[in-house]
């Protein structure tokens, strides 16, 4: 099975993923919105964050989104989480092919509005689409999936259908992908992880222990079953590859920028010093506020990312987080 696949986003993941798609023999359309950036992609045919890889000259890159669209049958978003409304208003009016699926591989939730992903997608492109629509979430360190490291991920849709042939389309010996029907907790996993990944880089940054981080990573699985029970999710997804597999990758891979932000934070640099340092986009920052709305909305209690959220947005003191968090008042293990 051989398809037309519009890849919007070329950094490494957009990139990793058209890597793979590419060698599955689909005809693979990488878009970059800055042409500048594109016209150096379309040179070089190399990205610095995957120094191993050369991108094949039958691999289309381009900054119009009229070319990269052209005949797809699935437009695979992997965008940063604060222009995915912007991108897809975009295509809406774009999109030929009225069946075209639309895989949603970008992790977070929207700033402002709390949003996930898939919910500012579907409210700008035709209903008609609306079932076409899936999310793609898991342990997937880019760099790691380009080196053809196995991994597993999960495809999550309303219909299975949409899931299955993703699933078909995208599936490797190297990276294995299960199906699931669960998109809110799919993508509240793969989204709020990153939040949980900076707390632990943080103390890896203050020189905090292996017993502080799984404390952390425990806690904070907690934390995202449950505000997503609360909003429709199921607490058996948290317990899989979006949710306890993500969480584990990001909040100890060497390779993630979520916890080396967090890492560099926790040394005392400052927000913007450590965001110029990671270079590539930190999801888990601009997430930080949206799911911490969320939260405030629902009345749900979530005290390690209100720790984020005040360390980014409020100026408290990392050490100062772990110390409130460190003496709240005592409670059962078990209570959600």
């Amino acid at each position: 099975m051989s398809c037309n696949i519009a890849i919007l986003g070329a950094g490494s993941w957009g990139i990793t993923l058209g890597k793979l798609l590419h060698e599955k023999g689909h005809k693979i359309r990488l878009w970059e919105s800055d042409k500048k950036q594109a016209d150096v992609l379309k040179e070089k045919r190399g990205f610095k964050f995957l120094p191993e890889y050369t991108i094949p000259y039958d691999v289309l890159i381009t900054s119009v989104l009229e070319e990269v669209l052209k005949d797809a049958k699935i437009i695979v978003f992997a965008v940063p989480s604060h222009v995915v409304a912007e991108v897809s208003e975009k295509i809406a009016a774009l999109i030929e092919n009225k069946d075209v699926i639309i895989l949603i591989a970008t992790k977070g939730i929207e700033q402002k509005s709390s949003l996930r992903m898939s919910e500012i997608v579907t409210s700008n492109i035709s209903t008609a689409l609306s079932n076409n629509i899936a999310v793609l979430s898991g342990p997937t360190i880019a760099l790691e999936v380009s080196k053809k490291i196995p991994t597993a991920a999960v495809i999550a849709s309303n219909n299975q259908d949409t899931a299955k042939y993703i699933q078909e389309c995208f599936m490797t010996p190297y990276f294995r992908l299960y199906t699931s029907n669960d998109v809110i907790g799919v993508e509240l996993g793969g989204a709020i992880k990153n939040i949980i990944a900076i707390a632990a880089g943080a103390g890896d940054g203050l020189g905090l222990g292996t017993n502080t981080k799984a404390a952390l990573m425990t806690r904070g699985i907690v934390e995202i079953t449950r505000l997503g029970v609360n909003i429709g999710a199921r607490a058996d997804t948290f317990r899989g590859l979006s949710g306890i597999g993500d969480l584990i990758t990001t909040c100890i891979s060497k390779y993630s920028r979520n916890r080396n932000f967090g890492e560099k934070i926790g040394q005392g640099k400052t927000i913007q010093e450590a965001l110029d340092e990671i270079e590539m986009v930190v999801e888990g920052v601009k997430t930080a506020e949206g799911v911490y709305k969320l939260a405030l909305k629902n009345k749900i209690e979530m005290p390690i990312i209100i720790e984020v959220y005040n360390i980014l947005f409020k100026g408290k003191a990392p050490k100062e987080a772990v110390e409130h968090l460190m003496t709240r008042q005592a409670k059962p293990e078990t209570t959600m």
